[in-house]
């Protein structure tokens, strides 16, 4: 019995020395029952089964920008047959060669209205998106438009241009709106005044000098935007808004002005007629036809033909001394892909090399946005006259004021022009309309 107890233990324990070598299943506590990599200390080794590396997809090379397409109001055409036409389009044919042989293509559409230029971009940002322009010249006020419909895009972290000493203040402020740059300046316009000489013994040096003479002067009365009379009330001083950035029109700066305009009126420097012009194109057809011999007008139409027998000044001053109102043209980019929007930017940059845009604005009729552009232009008379224009000059209100205030100022001035109402009466009546 002894024995058969003996064997049995023997037994036992050889049985428990088996089991200790048994590597039984255990339920994990993590999801997945993932085993966990054993690490071996220094010196030791063991079998592993290796851990796939993960591969990442490559990400696409985006492919290269072939062709860039420009919109561009007629009279920026480069086919057309005149010198600022050619200028613009050896320009673009330079950047082309710089690029590859980049085709560029130029679509011109109208300035303004049904199927222009900001009419067209808006269409085609909804109905037809591949249709955008990479770069689009638009006016200060459609630029504003744009850049609060998002039909086009900031320009911050794609260039520093801006930044450049180099611009007229007022064409700089052009391309900004909200703090961000929406575009790239490069052609600006202000309001003058053109005189023919043979008239005057002295060029005129003030507002009481010309409205109390007896030389006829000319501008748009029934203009949509009033500029003539908003100009001269900012000239006096008056503030367009009040700390709460409404529309504020004040009372002695306006009656100051309503006064200038009645003391024409009696004078007959301001004839009834006036009401007949809603534009000031339509105020420098009728100066060149001779219907006046002083006329307020943009500066670009009379650097477009620079008539032989008159002679461009800037506005006479007001109160705060000499002042102008003004606006242009900016380039701006409305392809949404980045790399285009890249390539467009390179191509606007090119478009305000001082050089260039020296050449071009003259040959154009506009202001160079540039100092340094103007400095260049041949006629050193024209260029001293222009300069002082445009460093007095200040960028039209944003749209929204302009609307708030130029139907009150359009009204008050018809009804002087036609001896309706006195100059008090007429600047108490438009403050008034404000508060209302």
């Amino acid at each position: 019995m002894n024995k058969n107890r003996l064997i049995l233990g023997l037994l036992l324990v050889l049985a428990i020395a088996v089991i200790a070598y048994i590597i039984w299943p255990i339920d994990l506590p993590w999801p997945g029952g993932v085993t966990p990599t054993a690490t071996l200390s220094s010196g030791e080794t063991g079998a592993q089964t290796p851990t796939p590396e993960t591969t990442l997809a490559p990400t696409p090379t985006p492919a290269p920008v072939t062709r860039l397409t420009l919109w561009v109001p007629p009279e920026m055409d480069p086919e057309a047959e005149t010198e600022a036409g050619l200028l613009l389009a050896n320009r673009l044919q330079l950047f082309s060669e710089l690029h590859d042989g980049l085709e560029i293509v130029v679509r011109v559409k109208a300035a303004s209205g049904s199927g222009g230029l900001l009419d067209a971009l808006t269409s085609a940002s909804t109905v037809a998106p591949n249709a955008l322009p990479d770069l689009i010249a638009l006016d200060r006020s459609d630029l504003e438009t744009a850049a609060l419909k998002s039909l086009i895009f900031p320009l911050d972290g794609l260039t520093s241009i801006i930044d450049d000493p180099d611009w007229f203040e007022f064409a700089r402020e052009m391309s900004l709106l909200q703090g961000s740059t929406f575009g790239v300046p490069f052609a600006a316009d202000a309001l003058a005044l053109v005189y023919r000489p043979v008239s005057f013994p002295e060029p005129p040096v003030s507002w009481d000098e010309i409205l109390e003479g007896d030389i006829k002067l000319a501008f748009p009365a029934d203009d949509s935007q009033a500029l003539l009379a908003l100009s001269l009330y900012q000239a006096e001083g008056g503030l367009i808004q009040d700390n709460q950035r409404r529309p504020l029109l004040e009372l002695t700066p306006l009656t100051r002005v309503f006064q200038l305009f009645k003391a024409g009126v009696d004078s007959d420097v301001l004839p009834a007629w006036l009401s007949k012009y809603q534009t000031f194109s339509q105020v420098w057809s009728g100066y060149r036809e001779g219907e006046s011999n002083q006329a307020v007008i943009w500066l670009s139409d009379y650097l477009r033909e620079m008539p032989v027998d008159s002679t461009i000044v800037p506005l006479p001053p007001m109160a705060t001394g000499p002042f102008s109102l003004g606006t242009g043209l900016n380039w701006a980019v409305a392809a949404p892909d980045k790399n285009r929007q890249s390539l467009a930017v390179d191509l606007a940059e090119f478009l305000v090399d001082p050089i260039f845009l020296s050449e071009w604005t003259a040959a154009a009729g506009y202001i160079p946005s540039r100092p340094s552009s103007l400095a260049s232009w041949g006629d050193p008379d024209l260029q001293k006259t222009v300069n002082q224009i445009a460093e007095n000059t200040h960028l039209l209100p944003l749209n929204d004021l302009v609307s708030s205030l130029a139907p009150i100022l359009r009204e008050n001035t018809l009804q002087i022009l036609q001896g309706l109402v006195a100059p008090g009466q007429a600047a108490q009546a438009a403050v008034d309309s404000l508060e209302e």
